[in-house]
Protein backbone atom coordinates (compact mmCIF):
# COMPACT_ATOMS: atom_id res chain seq x y z
CA UNK A 1 0.00 0.00 0.00
CA UNK A 2 0.91 3.85 -0.25
CA UNK A 3 -0.66 6.77 -0.02
CA UNK A 4 -1.77 10.53 -1.52
CA UNK A 5 -2.79 13.51 0.23
CA UNK A 6 -4.60 16.54 -1.05
CA UNK A 7 -5.98 19.43 0.55
CA UNK A 8 -9.54 20.18 0.09
CA UNK A 9 -11.29 23.20 -1.24
CA UNK A 10 -14.05 24.62 1.65
CA UNK A 11 -16.80 27.01 1.69
CA UNK A 12 -18.09 28.04 5.33
CA UNK A 13 -21.20 26.18 4.97
CA UNK A 14 -19.32 22.68 3.87
CA UNK A 15 -16.97 23.18 6.63
CA UNK A 16 -19.87 23.39 9.09
CA UNK A 17 -20.97 20.05 7.52
CA UNK A 18 -17.66 18.28 8.01
CA UNK A 19 -17.77 19.42 11.60
CA UNK A 20 -20.93 18.20 12.22
CA UNK A 21 -19.99 14.60 10.78
CA UNK A 22 -16.79 14.81 12.56
CA UNK A 23 -18.89 15.22 15.83
CA UNK A 24 -21.22 12.39 14.75
CA UNK A 25 -17.93 10.04 14.38
CA UNK A 26 -17.15 10.91 18.05
CA UNK A 27 -20.28 10.02 19.35
CA UNK A 28 -20.34 6.72 17.68
CA UNK A 29 -17.08 6.46 18.91
CA UNK A 30 -17.78 7.12 22.44
CA UNK A 31 -21.24 5.02 22.85
CA UNK A 32 -19.12 2.04 21.70
CA UNK A 33 -16.48 2.70 24.43
CA UNK A 34 -19.52 3.12 27.24
CA UNK A 35 -20.27 -0.39 26.01
CA UNK A 36 -17.27 -1.72 25.96
CA UNK A 37 -16.11 -0.31 29.36
CA UNK A 38 -19.58 -2.12 30.67
CA UNK A 39 -18.47 -5.72 29.08
CA UNK A 40 -15.22 -5.72 30.28
CA UNK A 41 -16.20 -5.02 34.19
CA UNK A 42 -18.83 -8.18 33.60
CA UNK A 43 -15.72 -10.00 31.99
CA UNK A 44 -13.74 -9.24 35.10
CA UNK A 45 -16.82 -10.67 37.44
CA UNK A 46 -17.33 -13.89 35.50
CA UNK A 47 -15.89 -16.94 37.57
CA UNK A 48 -15.00 -19.23 34.99
CA UNK A 49 -13.01 -17.03 32.74
CA UNK A 50 -10.80 -15.67 35.49
CA UNK A 51 -10.60 -18.98 36.50
CA UNK A 52 -9.70 -20.51 32.93
CA UNK A 53 -7.18 -17.26 32.23
CA UNK A 54 -5.46 -17.98 35.10
CA UNK A 55 -4.50 -21.38 34.54
CA UNK A 56 -3.78 -20.45 30.93
CA UNK A 57 -1.36 -18.01 32.39
CA UNK A 58 -0.07 -20.18 34.41
CA UNK A 59 0.75 -22.50 31.43
CA UNK A 60 2.38 -19.56 29.88
CA UNK A 61 4.75 -19.03 32.55
CA UNK A 62 6.26 -22.50 32.41
CA UNK A 63 8.46 -22.02 28.56
CA UNK A 64 8.32 -25.86 28.58
CA UNK A 65 4.37 -26.15 28.10
CA UNK A 66 3.87 -27.69 24.57
CA UNK A 67 1.64 -24.84 22.40
CA UNK A 68 -1.16 -27.89 22.00
CA UNK A 69 -2.22 -28.22 25.64
CA UNK A 70 -2.67 -24.33 25.54
CA UNK A 71 -5.29 -24.39 22.54
CA UNK A 72 -8.52 -25.86 24.29
CA UNK A 73 -7.82 -22.92 27.19
CA UNK A 74 -7.77 -20.59 23.92
CA UNK A 75 -10.66 -21.94 22.84
CA UNK A 76 -12.68 -21.39 25.76
CA UNK A 77 -11.66 -17.76 26.70
CA UNK A 78 -12.76 -16.74 22.63
CA UNK A 79 -16.10 -18.55 23.57
CA UNK A 80 -16.92 -17.07 26.69
CA UNK A 81 -15.97 -13.60 24.84
CA UNK A 82 -18.14 -14.16 21.94
CA UNK A 83 -21.51 -14.80 24.31
CA UNK A 84 -20.33 -11.26 25.58
CA UNK A 85 -20.58 -9.59 21.91
CA UNK A 86 -16.86 -8.70 22.60
CA UNK A 87 -15.14 -9.29 19.28
CA UNK A 88 -14.41 -6.77 16.57
CA UNK A 89 -17.88 -8.25 14.87
CA UNK A 90 -19.71 -7.84 17.68
CA UNK A 91 -18.54 -4.43 18.13
CA UNK A 92 -19.47 -3.79 14.47
CA UNK A 93 -22.91 -5.43 14.74
CA UNK A 94 -23.84 -3.25 18.24
CA UNK A 95 -23.35 -0.02 16.62
CA UNK A 96 -25.49 -0.68 13.45
CA UNK A 97 -28.52 0.92 15.29
CA UNK A 98 -26.05 4.35 16.23
CA UNK A 99 -24.75 4.01 13.04
CA UNK A 100 -28.42 4.36 10.94
CA UNK A 101 -28.86 7.55 13.14
CA UNK A 102 -25.98 9.28 11.64
CA UNK A 103 -26.77 7.30 7.94
CA UNK A 104 -26.81 10.69 5.85
CA UNK A 105 -23.13 12.02 7.54
CA UNK A 106 -21.37 8.71 7.94
CA UNK A 107 -21.33 5.46 5.57
CA UNK A 108 -21.72 2.10 7.33
CA UNK A 109 -17.94 0.98 6.29
CA UNK A 110 -16.76 4.13 8.13
CA UNK A 111 -18.59 3.42 11.13
CA UNK A 112 -17.41 -0.29 10.98
CA UNK A 113 -13.84 1.10 10.68
CA UNK A 114 -14.35 2.92 13.67
CA UNK A 115 -15.51 -0.14 15.48
CA UNK A 116 -12.48 -1.70 14.56
CA UNK A 117 -10.53 1.22 15.95
CA UNK A 118 -12.31 0.71 19.17
CA UNK A 119 -11.53 -3.12 19.07
CA UNK A 120 -7.71 -2.25 18.82
CA UNK A 121 -7.84 -0.03 22.23
CA UNK A 122 -9.79 -3.51 23.55
CA UNK A 123 -7.26 -6.02 22.25
CA UNK A 124 -4.55 -4.24 24.20
CA UNK A 125 -6.36 -4.56 27.19
CA UNK A 126 -6.98 -8.51 26.99
CA UNK A 127 -4.08 -9.79 25.02
CA UNK A 128 -1.59 -7.02 26.12
CA UNK A 129 -0.58 -4.38 28.86
CA UNK A 130 -3.36 -2.16 27.86
CA UNK A 131 -4.95 -0.60 31.46
CA UNK A 132 -8.40 0.79 30.23
CA UNK A 133 -10.31 1.42 27.19
CA UNK A 134 -10.53 5.51 27.04
CA UNK A 135 -13.22 8.08 25.86
CA UNK A 136 -11.83 10.79 23.63
CA UNK A 137 -13.19 14.70 23.18
CA UNK A 138 -14.40 15.84 20.04
CA UNK A 139 -11.10 17.87 19.18
CA UNK A 140 -9.01 14.82 19.14
CA UNK A 141 -11.13 12.88 16.26
CA UNK A 142 -8.80 14.04 13.33
CA UNK A 143 -9.52 10.96 10.85
CA UNK A 144 -12.95 9.52 9.68
CA UNK A 145 -11.78 5.99 8.11
CA UNK A 146 -12.57 3.79 5.29
CA UNK A 147 -13.03 0.20 4.08
CA UNK A 148 -14.04 0.52 0.39
CA UNK A 149 -13.71 2.83 -2.69
CA UNK A 150 -17.02 2.86 -3.13
CA UNK A 151 -18.38 3.40 0.19
CA UNK A 152 -18.12 6.34 2.15
CA UNK A 153 -15.80 9.43 0.64
CA UNK A 154 -15.37 8.09 -3.44
CA UNK A 155 -12.16 9.76 -5.05
CA UNK A 156 -12.58 10.93 -9.00
CA UNK A 157 -9.43 10.50 -10.84
CA UNK A 158 -10.82 12.46 -13.80
CA UNK A 159 -11.80 15.84 -12.14
CA UNK A 160 -9.61 14.80 -8.90
CA UNK A 161 -12.46 15.80 -6.36
CA UNK A 162 -14.79 13.53 -3.96
CA UNK A 163 -17.75 12.54 -3.61
CA UNK A 164 -19.36 11.66 0.01
CA UNK A 165 -23.22 11.40 1.12
CA UNK A 166 -23.90 14.85 -0.32
CA UNK A 167 -21.05 16.76 -0.08
CA UNK A 168 -18.95 17.10 -3.47
CA UNK A 169 -15.59 19.05 -2.89
CA UNK A 170 -12.46 19.56 -5.11
CA UNK A 171 -9.07 19.00 -4.39
CA UNK A 172 -6.09 21.94 -4.43
CA UNK A 173 -3.72 20.98 -7.18
CA UNK A 174 -0.17 21.14 -6.25
CA UNK A 175 1.93 24.07 -7.75
CA UNK A 176 5.83 22.45 -7.92
CA UNK A 177 5.87 20.20 -10.86
CA UNK A 178 7.78 17.41 -9.46
CA UNK A 179 5.31 16.88 -6.51
CA UNK A 180 2.41 17.29 -9.26
CA UNK A 181 4.29 14.05 -11.67
CA UNK A 182 4.71 12.05 -8.46
CA UNK A 183 0.98 12.41 -7.44
CA UNK A 184 0.09 11.53 -11.12
CA UNK A 185 2.28 8.38 -10.99
CA UNK A 186 1.44 7.73 -7.88
CA UNK A 187 -2.75 7.49 -8.25
CA UNK A 188 -2.19 5.63 -11.49
CA UNK A 189 -2.53 2.77 -8.90
CA UNK A 190 -5.61 0.58 -8.03
CA UNK A 191 -7.52 3.00 -5.13
CA UNK A 192 -8.24 0.61 -1.89
CA UNK A 193 -10.06 3.20 -0.12
CA UNK A 194 -10.21 6.90 1.05
CA UNK A 195 -10.02 8.78 4.12
CA UNK A 196 -11.16 12.12 5.59
CA UNK A 197 -8.28 13.74 7.54
CA UNK A 198 -8.03 17.53 9.13
CA UNK A 199 -5.58 19.39 10.76
CA UNK A 200 -5.63 22.78 12.99
CA UNK A 201 -4.41 25.80 11.45
CA UNK A 202 -4.37 29.20 13.66
CA UNK A 203 -7.34 29.98 11.49
CA UNK A 204 -9.54 26.76 12.29
CA UNK A 205 -9.79 22.79 11.07
CA UNK A 206 -8.57 22.39 7.53
CA UNK A 207 -8.91 19.51 5.34
CA UNK A 208 -7.55 16.59 3.65
CA UNK A 209 -8.67 13.53 1.62
CA UNK A 210 -5.90 10.87 2.20
CA UNK A 211 -6.28 7.87 -0.64
CA UNK A 212 -4.83 4.42 0.07
CA UNK A 213 -3.38 2.75 -3.22
CA UNK A 214 -2.61 -0.94 -3.94
CA UNK A 215 0.76 -1.36 -4.54
CA UNK A 216 4.66 0.11 -3.73
CA UNK A 217 4.85 3.94 -3.58
CA UNK A 218 7.36 5.21 -6.81
CA UNK A 219 10.60 5.26 -6.17
CA UNK A 220 12.63 8.54 -6.10
CA UNK A 221 16.01 7.35 -6.46
CA UNK A 222 18.47 4.65 -7.05
CA UNK A 223 19.50 2.90 -3.62
CA UNK A 224 23.29 2.17 -2.55
CA UNK A 225 24.33 -1.41 -3.26
CA UNK A 226 26.80 -1.41 1.00
CA UNK A 227 25.83 -2.99 4.32
CA UNK A 228 25.27 -0.64 6.93
CA UNK A 229 25.61 -0.96 10.69
CA UNK A 230 23.58 1.13 12.88
CA UNK A 231 23.35 2.16 16.24
CA UNK A 232 20.23 3.86 17.17
CA UNK A 233 19.96 6.16 20.09
CA UNK A 234 17.14 8.22 21.58
CA UNK A 235 18.47 11.37 20.54
CA UNK A 236 21.11 10.43 17.71
CA UNK A 237 21.88 7.72 14.97
CA UNK A 238 25.16 6.79 14.42
CA UNK A 239 25.50 4.81 10.99
CA UNK A 240 28.81 2.83 9.31
CA UNK A 241 29.18 1.62 6.28
CA UNK A 242 31.89 0.47 4.16
CA UNK A 243 31.78 3.75 1.74
CA UNK A 244 30.70 6.21 4.73
CA UNK A 245 29.46 6.90 8.26
CA UNK A 246 27.16 9.14 9.82
CA UNK A 247 26.29 10.49 13.26
CA UNK A 248 23.16 12.67 13.22
CA UNK A 249 20.78 14.37 15.45
CA UNK A 250 17.57 13.11 15.32
CA UNK A 251 14.78 15.68 14.14
CA UNK A 252 17.16 18.56 15.75
CA UNK A 253 14.46 21.44 14.98
CA UNK A 254 11.59 20.09 17.06
CA UNK A 255 13.15 21.82 20.12
CA UNK A 256 11.80 24.97 18.73
CA UNK A 257 8.05 24.41 18.93
CA UNK A 258 8.44 23.13 22.58
CA UNK A 259 10.20 26.52 23.17
CA UNK A 260 6.68 27.54 21.99
CA UNK A 261 4.00 25.21 23.52
CA UNK A 262 5.34 25.63 27.24
CA UNK A 263 4.88 29.21 27.94
CA UNK A 264 1.15 28.95 26.37
CA UNK A 265 0.25 26.18 28.34
CA UNK A 266 1.31 27.86 31.20
CA UNK A 267 -0.69 30.65 30.13
CA UNK A 268 -3.92 28.58 29.64
CA UNK A 269 -3.23 27.24 32.85
CA UNK A 270 -3.49 30.66 34.71
CA UNK A 271 -6.50 31.61 32.69
CA UNK A 272 -8.32 28.57 33.79
CA UNK A 273 -7.60 29.16 37.64
CA UNK A 274 -8.49 32.37 37.52
CA UNK A 275 -12.16 31.57 35.42
CA UNK A 276 -12.78 28.58 37.90
CA UNK A 277 -11.66 29.40 41.53
CA UNK A 278 -14.08 27.39 42.60
CA UNK A 279 -12.56 24.45 41.60
CA UNK A 280 -9.42 24.91 43.09
CA UNK A 281 -8.21 24.18 46.91
CA UNK A 282 -6.29 27.25 48.69
CA UNK A 283 -2.98 24.75 48.02
CA UNK A 284 -4.02 24.90 44.00
CA UNK A 285 -4.53 21.79 43.74
CA UNK A 286 -7.85 20.42 42.21
CA UNK A 287 -11.25 19.65 44.04
CA UNK A 288 -12.59 15.79 43.68
CA UNK A 289 -16.12 15.62 42.59
CA UNK A 290 -17.82 16.68 39.45
CA UNK A 291 -17.10 20.28 38.29
CA UNK A 292 -18.15 22.78 35.81
CA UNK A 293 -15.49 24.80 33.92
CA UNK A 294 -15.78 28.34 32.17
CA UNK A 295 -13.23 29.27 29.57
CA UNK A 296 -12.21 32.46 28.22
CA UNK A 297 -11.89 33.54 24.36
CA UNK A 298 -8.13 33.79 24.59
CA UNK A 299 -8.20 30.43 26.56
CA UNK A 300 -9.41 28.96 23.38
CA UNK A 301 -7.30 30.88 20.83
CA UNK A 302 -4.13 29.66 22.75
CA UNK A 303 -5.89 26.10 22.74
CA UNK A 304 -6.17 26.46 19.21
CA UNK A 305 -2.70 27.60 18.95
CA UNK A 306 -0.90 24.71 20.97
CA UNK A 307 -2.65 22.09 18.67
CA UNK A 308 -1.19 23.77 15.55
CA UNK A 309 2.37 23.68 16.50
CA UNK A 310 2.29 20.28 18.24
CA UNK A 311 0.95 19.27 14.35
CA UNK A 312 4.30 21.24 13.06
CA UNK A 313 6.22 19.54 15.29
CA UNK A 314 5.09 16.18 14.47
CA UNK A 315 5.43 17.00 10.58
CA UNK A 316 8.80 18.47 11.10
CA UNK A 317 10.04 15.10 12.81
CA UNK A 318 8.76 13.24 10.34
CA UNK A 319 9.93 14.92 7.10
CA UNK A 320 13.69 15.15 9.23
CA UNK A 321 13.14 11.21 9.17
CA UNK A 322 12.05 10.78 5.71
CA UNK A 323 15.22 12.90 4.65
CA UNK A 324 17.84 11.34 6.69
CA UNK A 325 16.17 7.89 5.92
CA UNK A 326 16.73 8.69 1.96
CA UNK A 327 20.31 9.50 2.59
CA UNK A 328 21.35 6.48 4.10
CA UNK A 329 19.61 4.19 1.65
CA UNK A 330 21.21 6.49 -1.58
CA UNK A 331 24.51 4.61 0.75
CA UNK A 332 23.21 1.43 1.58
CA UNK A 333 20.74 -1.57 0.51
CA UNK A 334 21.55 -3.58 3.69
CA UNK A 335 20.60 -2.57 7.06
CA UNK A 336 21.82 -4.40 10.53
CA UNK A 337 20.12 -2.54 13.31
CA UNK A 338 20.52 -2.88 16.67
CA UNK A 339 17.18 -3.63 18.71
CA UNK A 340 16.21 -1.00 21.04
CA UNK A 341 12.93 -1.23 23.41
CA UNK A 342 12.66 2.33 23.35
CA UNK A 343 9.03 1.70 25.64
CA UNK A 344 10.83 0.44 28.52
CA UNK A 345 13.30 3.52 28.10
CA UNK A 346 10.66 5.61 28.01
CA UNK A 347 9.07 4.85 31.42
CA UNK A 348 10.24 5.97 34.98
CA UNK A 349 12.57 3.71 36.94
CA UNK A 350 10.57 1.65 39.63
CA UNK A 351 12.92 0.93 42.25
CA UNK A 352 13.72 4.02 44.47
CA UNK A 353 17.57 3.64 44.59
CA UNK A 354 20.19 5.89 46.13
CA UNK A 355 23.51 6.85 44.27
CA UNK A 356 26.91 5.31 45.28
CA UNK A 357 28.71 8.30 46.11
CA UNK A 358 28.07 10.82 48.80
CA UNK A 359 26.68 14.63 48.05
CA UNK A 360 27.43 17.96 50.73
CA UNK A 361 23.85 19.19 51.47
CA UNK A 362 23.93 22.47 52.93
CA UNK A 363 21.38 22.70 56.06
CA UNK A 364 19.70 25.67 57.36
CA UNK A 365 21.84 26.73 60.26
CA UNK A 366 24.69 26.67 57.37
CA UNK A 367 26.50 23.54 58.25
CA UNK A 368 26.92 21.00 55.62
CA UNK A 369 26.15 17.20 56.04
CA UNK A 370 26.95 14.63 53.55
CA UNK A 371 24.11 12.48 52.72
CA UNK A 372 23.65 10.09 49.78
CA UNK A 373 21.34 11.63 47.78
CA UNK A 374 18.34 9.46 45.79
CA UNK A 375 18.79 8.36 42.12
CA UNK A 376 16.40 9.84 39.67
CA UNK A 377 13.89 7.83 38.55
CA UNK A 378 13.33 9.78 35.06
CA UNK A 379 14.70 8.16 32.01
CA UNK A 380 14.35 9.47 28.39
CA UNK A 381 10.89 9.87 28.09
CA UNK A 382 11.36 13.23 27.10
CA UNK A 383 14.21 12.82 24.51
CA UNK A 384 11.98 10.16 22.65
CA UNK A 385 8.95 12.06 22.80
CA UNK A 386 10.94 15.26 21.17
CA UNK A 387 13.46 13.03 18.74
CA UNK A 388 10.75 9.79 18.08
CA UNK A 389 13.76 7.44 17.37
CA UNK A 390 11.22 4.35 16.92
CA UNK A 391 9.51 6.01 14.40
CA UNK A 392 12.89 7.02 12.22
CA UNK A 393 13.64 3.62 12.20
CA UNK A 394 9.78 2.27 11.05
CA UNK A 395 10.38 4.71 8.06
CA UNK A 396 13.66 3.37 7.63
CA UNK A 397 12.37 -0.17 7.57
CA UNK A 398 9.59 0.50 5.36
CA UNK A 399 11.86 2.04 2.88
CA UNK A 400 14.28 -0.83 2.75
CA UNK A 401 11.54 -3.10 2.05
CA UNK A 402 10.54 -0.80 -0.92
CA UNK A 403 13.51 -0.92 -2.09
CA UNK A 404 14.37 -3.97 -2.11
CA UNK A 405 16.39 -4.03 0.99
CA UNK A 406 17.49 -6.41 3.58
CA UNK A 407 16.62 -5.77 7.35
CA UNK A 408 18.50 -7.68 10.10
CA UNK A 409 17.88 -6.90 13.63
CA UNK A 410 20.58 -7.45 16.67
CA UNK A 411 19.93 -8.33 19.93
CA UNK A 412 21.60 -5.73 21.96
CA UNK A 413 21.83 -7.79 25.53
CA UNK A 414 23.50 -10.71 23.63
CA UNK A 415 26.04 -8.51 21.34
CA UNK A 416 26.67 -5.91 23.79
CA UNK A 417 27.80 -3.47 21.44
CA UNK A 418 28.95 -0.82 23.75
CA UNK A 419 31.14 -2.89 25.83
CA UNK A 420 33.16 -4.50 23.46
CA UNK A 421 36.88 -3.45 22.90
CA UNK A 422 38.07 -5.49 19.49
CA UNK A 423 41.74 -4.80 19.87
CA UNK A 424 42.14 -5.81 23.56
CA UNK A 425 38.99 -8.70 22.51
CA UNK A 426 37.21 -8.31 25.97
CA UNK A 427 34.09 -6.60 26.99
CA UNK A 428 34.84 -3.37 28.98
CA UNK A 429 31.22 -2.17 30.83
CA UNK A 430 31.35 1.93 30.22
CA UNK A 431 29.30 4.48 31.71
CA UNK A 432 26.57 6.03 29.98
CA UNK A 433 28.08 9.86 30.22
CA UNK A 434 31.74 8.74 28.81
CA UNK A 435 30.95 9.35 24.86
CA UNK A 436 35.01 8.27 24.00
CA UNK A 437 36.55 5.24 23.34
CA UNK A 438 40.15 4.60 23.58
CA UNK A 439 40.69 2.15 21.42
CA UNK A 440 44.26 1.05 20.36
CA UNK A 441 45.88 4.56 20.34
CA UNK A 442 43.15 6.32 19.10
CA UNK A 443 40.31 8.09 20.47
CA UNK A 444 36.98 6.99 19.00
CA UNK A 445 33.29 7.93 19.42
CA UNK A 446 31.50 5.57 21.25
CA UNK A 447 28.09 5.17 18.84
CA UNK A 448 30.30 5.40 15.76
CA UNK A 449 32.23 2.95 17.26
CA UNK A 450 29.05 0.65 18.25
CA UNK A 451 27.98 0.93 14.91
CA UNK A 452 31.34 -0.13 13.70
CA UNK A 453 31.12 -3.19 15.60
CA UNK A 454 27.23 -4.11 14.31
CA UNK A 455 28.26 -3.49 10.74
CA UNK A 456 30.88 -6.13 10.98
CA UNK A 457 28.55 -8.68 13.07
CA UNK A 458 28.96 -12.21 13.20
CA UNK A 459 26.93 -15.12 11.37
CA UNK A 460 24.88 -15.72 14.07
CA UNK A 461 24.15 -11.86 14.67
CA UNK A 462 25.58 -12.44 18.55
CA UNK A 463 28.80 -11.14 18.60
CA UNK A 464 30.92 -9.02 16.24
CA UNK A 465 33.22 -10.61 13.95
CA UNK A 466 36.90 -9.93 15.23
CA UNK A 467 38.66 -10.33 11.99
CA UNK A 468 36.36 -8.30 9.68
CA UNK A 469 36.75 -5.59 12.45
CA UNK A 470 40.95 -5.51 12.61
CA UNK A 471 40.93 -5.56 8.67
CA UNK A 472 38.17 -2.62 8.12
CA UNK A 473 39.46 -0.82 11.54
CA UNK A 474 41.84 1.56 9.01
CA UNK A 475 39.57 2.39 6.93
CA UNK A 476 36.82 3.45 9.49
CA UNK A 477 39.15 5.50 11.29
CA UNK A 478 39.80 7.75 8.39
CA UNK A 479 36.32 8.38 7.52
CA UNK A 480 35.69 8.87 11.53
CA UNK A 481 38.24 11.67 11.84
CA UNK A 482 37.44 13.12 8.56
CA UNK A 483 33.54 13.57 9.89
CA UNK A 484 34.87 14.86 13.38
CA UNK A 485 36.45 17.37 11.68
CA UNK A 486 33.93 18.34 9.91
CA UNK A 487 30.93 18.41 12.32
CA UNK A 488 33.13 21.00 14.36
CA UNK A 489 34.09 22.93 11.55
CA UNK A 490 30.82 23.43 10.51
CA UNK A 491 29.17 23.95 14.21
CA UNK A 492 27.34 20.40 14.43
CA UNK A 493 27.48 19.86 17.98
CA UNK A 494 25.65 18.15 20.53
CA UNK A 495 27.99 17.54 23.87
CA UNK A 496 25.75 15.08 25.40
CA UNK A 497 25.24 12.88 23.17
CA UNK A 498 28.56 13.25 20.50
CA UNK A 499 30.68 14.16 23.36
CA UNK A 500 31.80 17.59 21.42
Amino acid sequence: MHTVCFKLKTTAYERKELARRFFALSHIHNVLVKHVRKLLIRLEHDAEYQEVLKEYRALLKKKTTPKEELVPYKERLNEIRNTYGLTEAGLQSYIKVCGKRYQKMLSSSQVQKEATRVWAGVSKVLFKDGKQVHFKKYRDFDTIGGKSPTNGVIFEKETLSIEWLGLSLNCIIPRQQKTWKYLVEALDAQISYCELERKMFPNGWHYYVKIVLRGDAPKKFIPGDSVMGIDPGTSTISAVSDTDVFLEELAKDAAKYEKKIFPLQQSMDRSKRMMNPQNYHEDGTIKKGKKTWKYSRMYFKKRDLVKTLYRKKSSVIKQSHEILCNKLLQDSRTFLVEDMDFKALQKRAKETKRQEKQSAVRQKDGSVKMVYKYKRKKRFGHSIGSRAPSLFLTILKQKTKLYGGTWIKIKTKEFRASQYDHIKDEYIKVPLSQRWKEIGNYLIQRDLYSAFLIRYAASDRKHANRKKCLLNFENFRKMHDRLIEEMKRSGRSMKQCFGF
